[in-house]
């Protein structure tokens, strides 16, 4: 049930998104960069705002109630949008409307996400994470690429306002499967308190356990520098350093995902290769290779290798770090620390247009190489730090209060 409902909402994320970029070009030609970057914004800002409260939420409330919380609410959130988009009460000042519902329902989307990921082990099992976490990364991999055809071709047979519109009818599913969840070995709640001392708890509880900090660490350094490099930074090195049309672009994208479906498949064959903080170590350090490489290189084929590194790496990173927290963490503490992983992903967000801004002043062609230094830089000086943990094999407990859980 958790894989299905999850699998519909990775159907959702790149439809809505794509669909508001039609919407804004079709509408408002003379203002798409700039109101899209809006958008783009407040999606991010949204993420990053409400991630830690989330994962605080999650932690304090019946996990499947918050799901079913939150999915409801992310449904009246979106039918906003959608009214907006057809309706723009206030003609060009309909964006606005539509930015502020926009980081309202990237907020719930935070707040969810945290809750879901900490209902894995109650759903598949401790013995399974490693499989189950892969399968779910898996689900969100073959629905993304299917999604955005299915978006260009209904926004070209539709307006932009009605396609949102129809893609509510998902939560008829999406509810459902969430009432049905059963989640019979989850913990109670934690202990009820103040919100703001929960999230504080959490920032204390991940600072003072140095396997977690360095999973929490790596992943910070390999999402935030890397996204960027995802969208919009390889498209746009393709066309302007390598001189590619936009066939040739699409095609060569093609190659990061079929890495990151490599990754997936990996990680759910051999589940013991997610159990090792050197795993994870061995991955961050080759995205960076793997961006110095895609930076460097002007042979073509180098460069397909490359960028299929990039997406076998990058993935490989989230899968094991999400592994690893989840058989490390104590249950009490488990969605106020996976909360972290949305908040980059909004932190990421927010740095692709600091990116964007650097590449327009000094080129694509010398920011891709010093990215990749920065990566890698970044990875060893964090590999050094926590070099024990790093360097183990990390069993199935938990980390508490009162010592580090390191074999």
């Amino acid at each position: 049930m958790l894989l299905a409902g999850s699998a519909v909402v990775g159907v959702l994320f790149p439809l809505h998104l794509m669909t508001q970029v039609f919407w804004v070009s079709q509408h408002f030609p003379d203002s798409a960069v700039i109101y899209s970057s809006i958008l783009a914004a407040s999606r991010g800002s949204g993420m990053v705002a409400f991630s830690l409260l989330g994962g605080a939420i999650a932690d304090r409330a019946d996990r499947k109630r918050v799901l079913l919380a939150c999915e409801s609410l992310s449904f009246v959130a979106h039918a906003g949008i959608a009214v907006l988009m057809l309706t723009e009460p206030l003609g060009e000042g309909s964006v606005g409307l539509v930015a502020v519902v926009t980081f309202l329902a990237a907020g719930i989307q935070s707040i969810d996400t945290p809750a879901r990921s900490a209902s894995v082990p109650a759903a598949a099992g401790r013995e399974n994470i490693a499989a189950a976490i892969a399968l779910l990364a898996i689900s969100s991999q073959v629905t993304m690429p299917l999604s955005l055809p299915i978006a260009g071709i209904m926004n070209q047979l539709f307006p932009p306002g009605a396609v949102y519109a129809t893609s509510l009818v998902a939560w008829f599913a999406i509810i459902p499967l969430i009432a049905m969840l059963r989640l019979d070995n989850q913990p109670p709640p934690a202990a009820r308190g103040s919100t703001l001392r929960s999230i504080a708890a959490g920032l204390a509880y991940t600072r003072a356990h140095r396997p977690i900090l360095a999973i929490v660490s790596l992943v910070f350094v390999v999402q935030v520098i890397g996204m960027p490099i995802a969208a919009p930074l390889g498209p746009m090195f393709f066309i302007e350093v390598l001189g590619f049309n936009s066939a040739q672009v699409g095609l060569m994208g093609a190659t990061w995902g079929l890495g990151s479906v490599s990754a997936s498949i990996m990680i759910a064959r051999n589940a013991h290769l997610a159990l090792r903080g050197g795993s994870l170590a061995f991955v961050a350090i080759f995205f960076g290779l793997a961006v110095l490489s895609f930076g460097y290189s002007r042979f073509i084929p180098l460069t397909a290798l490359s960028d299929y590194g990039l997406g076998f790496a990058f993935t490989s990173t989230s899968l094991v770090a999400s592994t690893l927290i989840q058989h490390l963490v104590a249950d009490e503490m488990r969605g106020r620390v996976l909360s972290f992983f949305p908040l980059t992903i909004g932190i990421a967000q927010a740095a692709t247009a600091i990116a964007g801004l650097a590449g327009q002043a000094i080129g694509l062609a010398l920011l891709l190489p010093l990215l990749g230094w920065l990566v890698l830089t970044g990875s060893l000086l964090v590999v050094v730090r926590y070099r024990e943990f790093l360097g183990s094999r990390v069993e199935s407990r938990v980390a508490r209060p009162q010592a580090e859980q390191v074999s």
